[in-house]
């Protein structure tokens, strides 16, 4: 009799844990496909009362958008995986754009070298960024926030808030050309994505990357060089955010001082429905949906006829949609462990 009480007890034990754990995988599972299940009934609403919304020529639309905030996405995304926040890379974009225009339409330099340079000042603030955060220890949300003010006076500081509207031929090609009938900034975003998800899904810097915003104290102890690594995020951050915001003037056909300022919050929106879509896991994959699904919806109300404040609602709401399910996805993920 107590040897089968016994083995009743050692048993019990074992289910309840696996039904447990089966319920907050199934949790994790619902937060996951339950994004898809909004956005498509979005998208049957929308179809339904404007049907130009599932033309071609809309699609190519919303795909060029999707390309042009991809940048800052991916490079946000991959601050997130490793615990940290950019909250500069609006900024950014917008002082490479401008720097970009200033040095080609004001000062008369090759639109290569121009690109150049606006790349090259983003990669320049990736590091002071990283910096700030690795050697001083400071809060990423208070450093990048510090830096994006100081981009402010640096884009005025430059034009004196004048718009730059003459920019050459070859530069607004970048953004409303075409290669063998794809759109530049497709293919541009192509080679980023491919480039981005490599380094995060193929290589032992991006799978630490991810560690470290998954368990920063596991990775310590197992010796992980988690400054060298949060640096990098910054500089990659920092870099690949200049492409938002070059493109965007190219496309436009014109610089300002406020450009990068839609960035932060598209940029924020897509990298954070990115780490809930795939349950942190194919991050890149993830953002590319989210950017997808976002400008998809902002275009969608933009057809509907919503005003400006059901933009801000809806982007907002859909902020808060997802670092409430991250912030389940992980809780759930954690009490599975």
């Amino acid at each position: 009799m107590s040897k089968s009480n016994s083995n009743g007890v050692s048993t019990a034990v074992p289910i309840s844990e696996q039904a447990e754990t089966a319920t907050r995988k199934g949790k994790r599972s619902f937060i996951q496909f339950g994004i898809f299940f909004v956005f498509a009934i979005f998208y049957l609403i929308v179809t339904i009362l404007r049907p130009g919304f599932i033309s071609l020529g809309n699609l190519h639309d919303i795909f060029i958008e999707t390309a042009i905030i991809s940048f800052v996405s991916f490079g946000e995304a991959i601050v997130i995986a490793a615990g940290g926040l950019d909250l500069s890379v609006g900024n950014v974009a917008g002082a490479a754009a401008m720097l970009t225009c200033h040095l080609m339409s004001n000062l008369g330099y090759d639109t290569w070298i121009s690109i150049v340079a606006g790349v090259a000042i983003g990669g320049l603030i990736g590091i002071g960024n990283g910096l700030m955060v690795t050697r001083l220890y400071m809060n990423s949300l208070i450093a990048t926030l510090g830096t994006m003010f100081v981009l402010v006076g640096f884009l005025y500081g430059i034009t004196g808030g004048v718009s730059v509207h003459i920019v050459p031929d070859n530069f607004m090609n970048l953004g409303n050309g075409s290669l063998l009938s794809v759109p530049i900034p497709i293919w541009m975003m192509a080679v980023i994505f491919i480039l981005s998800y490599l380094f995060m899904e193929k290589t032992s810097y991006g799978r630490y990357i991810t560690l470290i915003g998954g368990n920063i104290e596991a990775c310590r102890l197992s010796g992980v060089n988690i400054r060298r690594l949060t640096f990098m995020t910054f500089v990659i951050c920092g870099f690949l955010s200049t492409f938002s915001g070059i493109l965007l003037a190219a496309r436009q056909s014109v610089g300002n001082v406020d450009l990068g300022e839609r960035f932060l919050l598209e940029g924020f929106i897509a990298a954070m429905l990115g780490t809930v879509i795939f349950n942190g896991k194919n991050i890149i994959t993830g953002t590319l949906i989210g950017a997808i699904f976002l400008i998809s919806m902002i275009n969608g109300l933009t057809l509907l006829g919503a005003g400006p404040q059901w933009m801000y609602f809806s982007q907002g709401g859909l902020l808060l949609m997802a670092i409430m399910a991250n912030y389940y996805s992980k809780r759930s993920a954690a009490k599975i462990k």
